[in-house]
């Protein structure tokens, strides 16, 4: 297909993950459904968008799952709309014909597309005083970033690591960035949703007519709405209102560096106690030192052995780098003496629970003249610019770390949510480096602070060529959910292939919770279109337990697929 993106940095960065070294397999079909009734659909999904924004064939690996070792979730075709209108009319052919969608923005949640939104890209409005933006789901961050700096409105619109997906793909799907409003689901200020039966709501205030506090509030009177459209299948967002945070006066990048594993216990106890003195502005990101060697180029340049990198060598790279084990950001807004003293508060606590050894180190932005506000394009790579809304892809390349001369890089990962409890972090991440290394992998760890909870980023990175480290991974990443189920822990989001696996993890009362999505499922969808669901299908659905009799430091799974 075409070019998807307007940037064509962005684009290439697309066709290495989604394209290079694939080919898409035979024609697959949807459940059910012969291949003239397909056929038939497709064609009438032209006479909907046209001829050129409905893919088969190879085109579909710009809308499938580059990580992945089977095809069983490679789509069927994928169908990319325009309008509202275009949508509705999709929908009454789904519906007529009971074939089951899988919704993307950008499909950069590397999931499964069939009805992709990407040509739905128009900024309906950016506020600058009140400071909201209204966008459809093809808006990329980097386009809302630019279209802010070309207007010279003084916002700063929060983005994640990798900037090249949709505001509104990574924020229904509770993804975050790095400004003070980098917890993006907690700035939702309206949803425009499209139904499985075509018909059409808005949420929060912006559902009364005329109303011009649309954007200003997002609660409303009766049940609020906009949860059950996060990491769901009930319906199809067509636009989102964000609200973004105001370009301040000052701003400071503070780094603390760490010296062993075992100071994440206090480091966790640090974000949690400036958290409740409402020091903390964004949510701090934190890294363990295997996630800076991972910037330092591929694995086997490093490292060329087998198994996980070595300690001795870890600690080499760490003494000639002059790193800690752990490296934390966070940053503060506002007039320069509201900055200044939260980085006295800072400084205090750090210093009471790290006497000696603890590296804090940090760099003051402001304009360059009285009264004006930071350029946030001035603020150097080395001091987080993503803290100020300026999108990267330079963190794209670490999918290619452990890869070889030729290969291609994959990553998937665990990411369980804890409370602010330092001993707790510290011993699940004990268990997360143990069990790595059984299964040959480094702890490629990461965290996120966020106001009463955290959240610990497992990131497995294989090569996707590679067959047997590919199956190695999906063993880790089962073992890890184990161990998490032990610890009483569930992801914040997770691949398609876990989702029903990682939704029993919330089982009380025989998993009401889930019983109760599936009862509005089955009202709203009842020819199960928005898959996947109860009323439409899971891939697989698991039942993963721990042989209790195991005595290795990897248990032993049983996995047993339910049909």
């Amino acid at each position: 297909m075409g070019q998807q993106y307007k940037d064509d940095d962005v684009q290439q960065a697309h066709d290495h993950v989604f394209r290079d070294g694939r080919t898409a397999p035979e024609q697959r079909l949807p459940p059910g459904m012969s291949d003239g009734q397909f056929q038939a659909l497709t064609l009438a999904f032209q006479g909907v968008v046209g001829k050129d924004n409905v893919h088969t064939g190879e085109a579909l690996l710009d809308f499938s799952d580059p990580f992945t070792l089977g095809t069983d979730n490679f789509p069927s075709a994928a169908v990319c709309p325009k309008t509202v209108d275009e949508i509705r009319a999709i929908l009454t052919l789904v519906n007529q014909s009971k074939t089951p969608l899988w919704v993307v923005s950008r499909g950069k949640n590397l999931g499964y597309g069939v009805l992709c939104l990407y040509r739905m890209d128009r900024i309906l409005e950016v506020n600058e005083k009140d400071a909201y933006a209204v966008v459809e789901p093809g808006v990329t961050f980097f386009d809302l970033y630019q279209y802010c700096r070309d207007r010279k409105l003084s916002l700063w619109p929060s983005v994640p690591s990798i900037a090249w997906g949709s505001v509104v793909g990574n924020t229904l799907d509770r993804g975050f960035g790095y400004t003070a409003h980098g917890d993006h689901q907690n700035y939702i200020c309206g949803m425009e949703v499209i139904l499985p039966d075509g018909d059409t709501l808005r949420t929060g205030q912006w559902a009364v007519d005329n109303s011009p506090s649309a954007f200003a509030c997002k609660t409303n009177l009766g049940p609020q709405l906009d949860g059950l459209f996060l990491q769901s299948n009930l319906g199809i967002v067509t636009k989102l209102g964000i609200w973004v945070q105001p370009q301040p006066e000052t701003t400071m990048t503070v780094r603390l560096e760490l010296e062993e594993p075992e100071d994440l216990t206090q480091l966790v106890e640090i974000f949690a106690e400036l958290r409740r003195e409402d020091v903390l502005q964004n949510d701090p990101a934190f890294f363990n030192v295997l996630r800076r060697i991972g910037r330092l180029g591929p694995r086997h340049e490093i490292y060329p052995g087998p198994g996980a990198i070595p300690d001795d060598l870890i600690r080499k790279i760490m003494a000639e780098k002059g790193w800690g084990y752990w490296l934390a950001y966070f940053s503060f807004y506002g007039t320069r003496d509201m900055v200044l003293s939260r980085l006295h508060i800072a400084e205090e606590a750090v210093r009471r629970r790290f006497p000696s050894g603890a590296r804090l180190t940090w760099q003051l932005f402001e304009g360059d003249a009285e009264g004006e506000r930071v350029d946030a394009t001035t603020i150097p790579p080395e001091w987080q610019p993503m803290n100020a809304g300026v999108p990267s892809l330079r963190y794209s390349s670490t999918i290619d770390f452990n890869t070889p001369p030729g290969g291609y890089g994959g990553h998937m990962d665990l990411s369980p949510i804890f409370p602010l409890d330092g001993d707790l972090v510290w011993k699940w991440y004990s268990v997360v480096c143990e069990v790595s290394h059984c299964f040959g992998f480094d702890s490629f760890v990461g965290g996120h602070a966020f106001n009463k909870h955290c959240v610990l980023v497992h990131m497995i990175m294989f090569n996707r060529m590679d067959e047997k480290q590919m199956r190695s991974a999906k063993e880790l990443w089962h073992e890890l959910a184990v161990r998490a189920k032990e610890f009483g822990l569930a992801t914040y989001r997770t691949h398609l292939d876990y989702m029903d696996l990682m939704q029993d993890s919330y089982g009380f009362n025989n998993n009401a919770q889930k019983r109760f999505v599936e009862t509005i499922k089955d009202a709203m969808d009842p020819n199960g279109i928005l898959s996947p669901g109860k009323s439409g299908i899971w891939p697989k659905r698991y039942r993963v337990e721990r042989d209790p009799g195991a005595t290795s430091c990897v248990s032993q799974i049983v996995i047993s697929y339910v049909v």
